[in-house]
């Protein structure tokens, strides 16, 4: 799906004017890097089967009762796709948003990390929903440091942790679990500070994921002109100063972000 000229024009030409711009992003940012997301049609998350493993593995209930199988499942079915998933042209061009904008901030539901891989600041960046690039123990929380080590192992580890020795899972949220404090103060934090004549950029999410979901609304009240990159109009349809562009992360915001950088070369000469 190509972006309409006109509308990528006066988006283009809105973000190029902005103050400040805060990026949004769900599972649709990283389909075309071979995520696969929740909601899709297909894949791992589908039919009865998908249920079965979202609904054992993806809450804390499938960790407590069978920690070693959650563990390997976790590994083999989640964790090794992601860790050998590359950045698409999507995150790439926020890059490059972010260098015109060295305030920018990216708000991301994903765990996968492709924002920080792509080389987006890491300390812009809001992950309220965890991370696959940390693992954590069950039992008390405490952070497991690989070493770096992105070949993890398919046996669950023990905490190192005197007189824990819990079995570890990733430090990412599950169904029914609240977010991350930290990361959750951040991302309000960023949304606070938006007003008349700023932008949200929506990418790839399906609006349905509270609380994180509410954080457009709340731009939207503060006066913020949301740009929304979707293959279809979210929910953030009916607010004020929404604009739909359309299309996928990976088409449409490099054109964004290349008529921005023609914007932005033009006003500096």
């Amino acid at each position: 799906m190509t972006p309409d000229p006109g509308i990528l024009e006066k988006c283009a030409q809105i973000l190029a004017k902005a103050k400040r711009i805060v990026c949004f992003t769900g599972a649709g940012m990283s389909a075309e890097s071979g995520i696969g997301t929740f909601r899709g049609g297909s894949g791992l998350w589908s039919g009865v089967v998908g249920s079965i493993v979202l609904g054992w593995f993806g809450t804390p209930v499938g960790w407590k009762w069978t920690p070693g199988l959650a563990w390997s499942q976790y590994i083999d079915k989640f964790y090794n796709p992601i860790r050998d998933a590359e950045p698409n042209q999507g995150h790439r061009a926020l890059v490059r948003l972010q260098e015109m904008f060295p305030d920018l901030t990216i708000i991301t539901q994903n765990v996968d990390g492709l924002h920080q891989k792509a080389g987006s600041d890491p300390d812009k960046i809001f992950e309220v929903h965890g991370t696959v690039r940390r693992s954590r123990c069950i039992a008390n929380g405490h952070i497991y440091d690989f070493e770096g080590q992105t070949n993890l192992p398919t046996k669950s580890p023990r905490c190192r942790v005197e007189g824990c020795h819990s079995t570890l899972r990733p430090d990412c949220v599950l169904f029914t679990e609240s977010l991350p404090e930290n990361q959750w103060a951040g991302a309000e934090r960023a949304i606070r500070q938006l007003e008349s004549g700023d932008v949200m950029i929506i990418v790839g999410t399906s609006a349905q994921v509270y609380p994180a979901a509410g954080l457009p609304r709340t731009a939207a009240l503060l006066g913020a002109t949301l740009i929304d990159v979707n293959l279809e109009q979210t929910n953030f349809a009916n607010l004020n100063n929404y604009v739909f562009l359309g299309g996928t992360a990976a088409t449409s915001l490099p054109s964004l972000v290349r008529r921005v950088e023609q914007l932005k070369t033009n006003d500096v000469s």
